[in-house]
């Protein structure tokens, strides 16, 4: 015999059904992040001792993965973007000073380098901290390796640049060797170079899905200030693609014509959104400059020789 209308027993079998299913958090819907052991506690290892930096932790260390939404909500998604493994989060309480020391796993140096040039400005006080670093007397940040590391401080009483400082260093001395800055910024021709304006953009430069992977970087030159975009196709004829591509959209939202005085297989394309571009491939590269600095043969002849010499060894 059963017992119920057929509607209760409906809404009884799910009800047995949520609490059953594994991992399924009743009335949310959602299936938990699970990070491996091993994960945690390599990130575990790297938050310092308390004796290191004269203080002392606030609580346990909470771990986020693809649940970062949940520590930063609205700003997650670009970790995740740039293959976020997992990262740790634990606050420490130093002679009137709370600390808050973030790391990040982003899985490769790349990614490391990318994450932490997006959140940079070439006028930030840079500091010698891991492989490269910047701070105010409130945050501190490097990257190293595939760790991107994000330190903040308050204090009604005291600066807290110092500490920040040796929190970093600490943190920095866990992870290992420094290692250089990213093979790919070698591309980059260093005359007008802006200092630390270098970018790595995973997905989506400039809002165009079919350039990513590409590294960027801003040029002063003839009263100018240019940005060089190098997008890094899978060989030539994907690099024409993209070229081809690229005639296309500036065809859609504004005007393009071609240009082979400038370079081999160049093109002019001028809209209101990027102003006026050079675009042209280079091997299995495209090559493209936004605001190029008056007779701009010389410069694009600089990055396509870059390109010649150190494009077979870049990966990015």
């Amino acid at each position: 015999m059963r017992i119920g209308t057929p509607m209760m027993r409906s809404a009884a079998f799910c009800l047995w059904c949520m609490a059953f299913l594994p991992g399924m958090a009743v009335g949310q819907g959602e299936v938990p992040t699970v990070i491996p052991a091993a994960v945690k506690a390599k990130l575990a290892r790297l938050l310092p001792e308390p004796s290191a930096v004269q203080a002392a932790p606030a609580g346990e260390p909470k771990f986020f993965s693809t649940d970062l939404y949940k520590y930063i909500d609205g700003g997650a998604d670009i970790y995740l973007d740039y293959g976020l493994v997992a990262m740790v989060h634990e606050r420490y309480r130093a002679s009137g000073t709370d600390v808050t020391v973030d790391i990040y796993n982003l899985g490769a140096p790349s990614s490391a380098f990318g994450i932490y040039a997006s959140e940079s400005s070439p006028d930030y006080h840079f500091l010698p901290i891991g492989t490269e670093g910047y701070g105010t007397n409130e945050i501190l940040n490097f990257f190293q390796a595939e760790w991107y590391v994000k330190l903040s401080a308050f204090s009604d009483r005291e600066k807290t640049g110092p500490v920040l400082e040796r929190f970093a260093r600490a943190v920095s001395q866990r992870i290992g060797p420094a290692g250089p800055l990213p093979e790919f910024l070698a591309l980059f021709p260093s005359r007008n170079l802006v200092g630390h304006s270098a970018k790595f953009v995973k997905k989506s430069p400039f809002g165009l899905d079919f350039l990513g992977p590409a590294i960027l970087a801003g040029y002063a030159q003839g009263g100018k200030e240019s940005t060089l975009l190098i997008s890094k196709a899978a060989d030539a004829r994907g690099a024409a693609e993209r070229v081809g591509k690229l005639q296309e959209y500036f065809a859609r939202t504004g005007k393009v014509a071609a240009q082979p005085a400038l370079a081999a297989g160049a093109f002019v394309g001028l809209n209101q959104s990027e102003g006026e571009a050079v675009f042209f491939a280079a091997r299995s590269f495209v090559i493209l400059c936004l605001n190029p600095p008056p007779n701009p043969q010389p410069f694009l002849q600089s990055v396509a020789e870059r390109i010649a010499d150190e494009g077979d060894r870049v990966v990015f």
